[in-house]
């Protein structure tokens, strides 16, 4: 039995539906748009190391699990939103901590797995062979469902105990102690780690480049540059977004509800255009988006080989005419020669 205690009567400013103030139809385009885009290229850039081989590669484990950081907000927190506005009912305390709870989960998941997309880009590009085979070695799956768990573990006991800021109804603002320990553990400490390592790591590459000329000439370089200044771009972005609720929290009882919910959905609204970020100016998430929605969008049938089979029906009399004019044009010169480009023909 669902708790449907009316969170507040009077308060203008929803933490499910936004502000009163905007017309209903305008709320529900706006976050029918954020989740359908969001969950649309988050979902084709999880797909991107599945469909794109040069993806398929144990460090970018992490960085996959980024994308799932972000889906779990325009994939859950989102449509929640828009299935609220969409039935007409006012918000209530359950659904308004669900939506709390995903939050915190995934915003924990993208800060930790960040550091660890950080810190494997460290090893590979500024340490040893050595110390990356350490890396690989390790069990990352183990370590990545270990982070979830810990994230999903620690956002529930904030949320669901008390001990976390009261995001729906702002009656309270938490534990102190966990609030503190929180921080510092999913916030604090792995920006820290984060900004040292992507520095180290794009100015590693730069460094290599300058002092191996065969390297700034192969096509590794490209991929490790563009891979590194896209991880920098990426996370300030991710800093930047959450900045007005880092302001904001320093005395969050006299924020208004105004500024208090337009920072987190700020933070919020970043998981759509990270993903888009990586397609446009990745050539490897490129190639990869452009093959996934060839797939999706652009497929006539799911019968692939039956239609590639069917064009070269409807094209093989034009083929004929071609390699019996090329064999009466070879035939004129030598038998060496006419021989040769016959089997060329053929071939092709």
């Amino acid at each position: 039995m669902l708790n449907r205690t009316t969170i507040s009567a009077v308060t203008l400013y929803s933490p499910v539906t936004l502000s009163g103030d905007w017309p209903k139809v305008g709320r529900l385009i706006f976050m029918v748009a954020l989740s359908t885009i969001g969950t649309i290229l988050n979902g084709f850039f999880v797909a991107s190391f599945f469909v794109e081989y040069s993806l398929r590669r144990v460090g970018f484990v992490f960085l996959a699990c980024v994308g799932l950081a972000d889906l779990l907000i325009t994939g859950g927190v989102m449509p929640i939103s828009s299935v609220v506005l969409l039935s007409g009912e006012w918000d209530n305390e359950f659904v308004c901590n669900v939506q709390q709870f995903l939050a915190v989960s995934a915003t924990y998941c993208y800060s930790l797995f960040f550091m660890c997309v950080a810190a494997e880009n460290y090893l590979r590009l500024c340490c040893s062979q050595a110390a990356y085979d350490m890396l690989i070695n390790c069990n990352v799956g183990f370590i990545s469902v270990f982070i979830f768990l810990l994230s999903f573990s620690l956002g529930g006991v904030g949320v669901y105990l008390g001990l976390d800021y009261d995001y729906c109804k702002r009656a309270y603002i938490g534990n102190s102690y966990y609030r503190v320990i929180s921080t510092a553990l999913f916030h604090a400490l792995p920006s820290a780690c984060t900004i040292f390592c992507l520095i180290s790591s794009y100015y590693g590459v730069r460094r290599r480049a300058s002092q191996q000329i065969s390297y700034r000439r192969s096509l590794a370089y490209g991929r490790d540059s563009s891979i590194a200044t896209l991880n920098i771009i990426a996370y300030l972005f991710f800093f930047s977004a959450w900045i007005p609720y880092l302001i904001f929290s320093i005395d969050l009882p006299g924020v208004t509800d105004t500024k208090y919910y337009y920072s987190i959905w700020i933070g919020l609204g970043r998981s759509v255009f990270t993903s888009f970020m990586y397609g446009i100016l990745n050539r490897n998430f490129r190639r990869a988006f452009a093959h996934l929605f060839n797939y999706c969008c652009c497929k006539s049938t799911l019968s692939g080989p039956l239609a590639s089979r069917h064009r070269r029906e409807y094209r093989q009399g034009t083929s004929d005419v071609r390699v019996h004019i090329m064999h009466q044009a070879v035939s004129t010169s030598s038998p060496q020669r006419a021989t040769s480009s016959i089997r060329e023909t053929q071939e092709l």
